[in-house]
């Protein structure tokens, strides 16, 4: 049903299916926790029934139920596949700045209470988390996004392509989601610009390539941080 996050499936399989253990042998290490945020973004996938993008948390997997927003919606996979990451957020309910914030101040070169940040945009991989803050002159009242990176990022002219899963109630480029559906959970794709001289992320187009041919470019920096457990 979500066509970008099947090939989840294979991927967990190969870094988290437990292994047979021989006497003498050490018992198999979980799988890094990129892999764990994919393999929960990859169940969510496979078992949705219901989704809604609300200010709330309200999960039931048993019955397939996912309602909230993009911040809710990734503090809840972290506390599953990356409790330490999650942790340091410290909120009962972190907001998408709180996400930046963390990624911001984590070091580049190791990981740091659960995160490390990654400085290119062309350096992201599968189970990173992407977030920005708000432009303070964005009529809004989100404080900004946050997102899980699906795949390597696909350059084009000016940045990249980015496949992400989050919530959202307006869908982005090559959308999963229902466009008359009330948003929720599920995949689609960004357009993230760069800055030539970093490879830092200085901006984000919400339909992916529509953004690209129409130009359409909300600058404010783009973040990306690699999680651990």
């Amino acid at each position: 049903m979500r066509a970008a996050l099947i090939w989840c499936c294979g991927l967990i399989g190969l870094l988290a299916a437990p292994q047979p253990c021989h006497a003498g042998r050490p018992a198999p290490q979980p799988a890094p926790a990129p892999a764990q945020v994919l393999r929960v973004l990859a169940r969510v996938a496979g078992n949705l029934r219901h989704t809604a993008y609300k200010p709330v948390l309200r999960v039931d997997e048993r019955r397939g139920r996912y309602e909230f927003d993009c911040s809710a919606m990734a503090g809840w996979v972290l506390g599953q596949a990356a409790p330490r990451a999650r942790r340091a957020l410290q909120r009962t309910r972190p907001l998408a700045r709180d996400f930046y914030h963390a990624i911001v101040e984590a070091p580049a070169d190791r990981a740091q209470r659960g995160w490390r940040r990654v400085s290119r945009i062309a350096d992201a991989e599968a189970g990173d988390v992407l977030a920005w803050k708000r432009p303070l002159w964005f009529r809004s009242r989100n404080t900004g996004h946050v997102a899980f990176v699906l795949a390597s990022p696909e350059p084009v002219p000016g940045g990249f392509l980015v496949r992400i899963a989050d919530a959202t109630s307006l869908p982005h480029g090559e959308d999963s989601r229902d466009p008359n559906g009330g948003g929720g959970f599920g995949d689609g794709t960004l357009l993230v610009t760069v800055d030539v001289a970093t490879g830092a992320g200085k901006g984000y187009g919400w339909h992916g390539r529509r953004s690209l041919d129409h130009a359409l470019v909300i600058e404010t920096p783009i973040v990306i941080g690699r999680v651990s457990r």
